[in-house]
């Protein structure tokens, strides 16, 4: 017991002092192959276990996947998606926040990711729903958790990491991901409609002109999810495949339909790339390499023991395993709390005999939670950045306040699935029949 609790001191310590969870990680796991094999060992296994946590082909696709956000977020398909959205929706009650919704869910779709939803989207739909008298709370509150729904539509980041950490098809889980995306987005327009429809004005019908001239500017976009989700769906490409063709068809767009990337910022976006996916597998290369090191210490059995030694429902033991998610997630970015947690918690769900597709979707979930909470909630930083410059600044504790609402629905959803956990184990299981 004494060196679990050393490991767990030296932990918190190393990422109190603000040292990146990389070497954190990487720091422990290398420290417990030295004291207890050898130091001539821990020598040859470390870059072994390193070497082997990134040779695997399911990786391949996450870079892929980052470019094609980068070269989306550049291009200024965003905005187009908005525009359509609105021109469709703005007449209805609370309309401007329901297309703002409805274009993050989209944009998540062709994007994967959460910060770029939110970066890109963030700008335009803020300042014209508080151009039209939105409360500030509203329109900057729903874009940070509409933006979460950018790490469980597919493609996801997220599901990619949890697939290759617990050996599950990233197919399935792609898949297993449509339908409670579906209706995380479906309830959080709801919300909107029932707190805030009788309070806001409709705008101005669009043309019919104006609409059809919208849905021409983003018909070539709808391409992206089609070929992600339905060539997974179909089974005609591979994850690997549909990223690839994915990042094509969104340099075609970038390039040659909208003409808004060109040499200069294809080379910045390269690079940011490069940058973003190194620091994932240098995240990914640490954590199984701290997932080796404890094994040796045996701390997943220590605490499997331990959890299904309290002899209660295992429904206890996933209610403690939320609140671990919801605690670290306060603090780490979800990759870290991935790849930190589910090396030891999966087992034990797999011990309890929980389905390993439903954790991975009602994990996702929980994680979206840490992305719109206080103190390190990413997408709040990210809003407070934008409304600061929008000259309406709101502090931690009042995106933290904006964000709440989303943040139950989440909590509800997740009771929702626990209950009927056939929302997201059918579609899978059906394409398999």
């Amino acid at each position: 017991m004494e060196v679990y609790l050393i490991v767990l001191i030296i932990f918190l310590l190393l990422l109190l002092l603000g040292l990146p969870v990389a070497f954190t990680l990487a720091i422990i796991g290398g420290g417990i192959l030295f004291f207890e094999i050898s130091p001539q060992m821990a020598n040859l296994q470390i870059p072994q276990v390193m070497y082997k946590s990134l040779d695997n082909s399911v990786l391949v696709a996450l870079p892929l996947f980052i470019i094609s956000g980068q070269v989306i977020l550049q291009s200024g398909i965003g905005q187009r998606i908005f525009n359509a959205a609105d021109k469709w929706l703005r007449h209805l009650p609370g309309g401007l926040a329901i297309a703002t919704i409805l274009s993050c869910a989209f944009f998540a779709a062709i994007s994967g990711s959460s910060v770029a939803t939110v970066v890109t989207l963030g700008v335009v739909a803020s300042a014209e729903m508080i151009k039209y008298g939105y409360p500030k709370q509203l329109a900057y509150g729903v874009i940070a958790a509409a933006g979460t729904l950018g790490i469980l539509i597919p493609p996801s980041g997220p599901l990619i990491l949890y697939g290759v950490i617990t050996d599950q098809s990233i197919s399935d889980l792609f898949i297993a991901g449509i339908i409670p995306g579906i209706l995380l987005t479906v309830f959080f327009i709801f919300y909107v409609i029932i707190s805030y429809g009788k309070k806001l004005e409709p705008q101005k019908p669009a043309s019919w002109e104006e609409r059809k001239n919208s849905i021409k500017e983003v018909v070539w976009v709808f391409s992206l999810p089609v070929v992600i989700i339905g060539g997974i769906y179909s089974g005609l490409l591979t994850v690997n495949e549909a990223a690839a063709v994915a990042l094509v068809i969104s340099l075609i767009l970038g390039i040659f339909v909208y003409k808004t990337i060109n040499l200069r910022n294809l080379m910045e976006i390269l690079k940011l790339s490069a940058a973003n996916s190194g620091m994932i597998m240098l995240i990914v290369a640490s954590a199984l390499l701290f997932g080796f090191a404890i094994t040796i210490i045996e701390l997943p059995q220590v605490i499997n023991e331990l959890l299904t030694g309290l002899e209660v429902n295992k429904w206890v033991i996933f209610i403690i395993i939320f609140i671990i998610y919801a605690i670290l997630g306060m603090f780490l970015e979800v990759a870290s709390v991935i790849l930190i947690t589910i090396p030891v918690l999966f087992p034990i769900m797999a011990t309890l005999g929980f389905d390993p597709i439903w954790f991975g979707i009602v994990s996702v979930l929980s994680f979206e939670m840490a992305i719109i909470t206080p103190p390190v909630g990413l997408n709040l930083f990210v809003m407070m950045g934008i409304s600061e410059r929008q000259g309406n600044p709101m502090d931690v504790l009042q995106m933290s306040k904006a964000s709440l609402p989303y943040i139950i629905i989440i909590i509800l959803t997740i009771i929702l699935f626990s209950f009927f956990p056939e929302i997201i184990t059918w579609l899978p299981q059906a394409l398999k029949d």
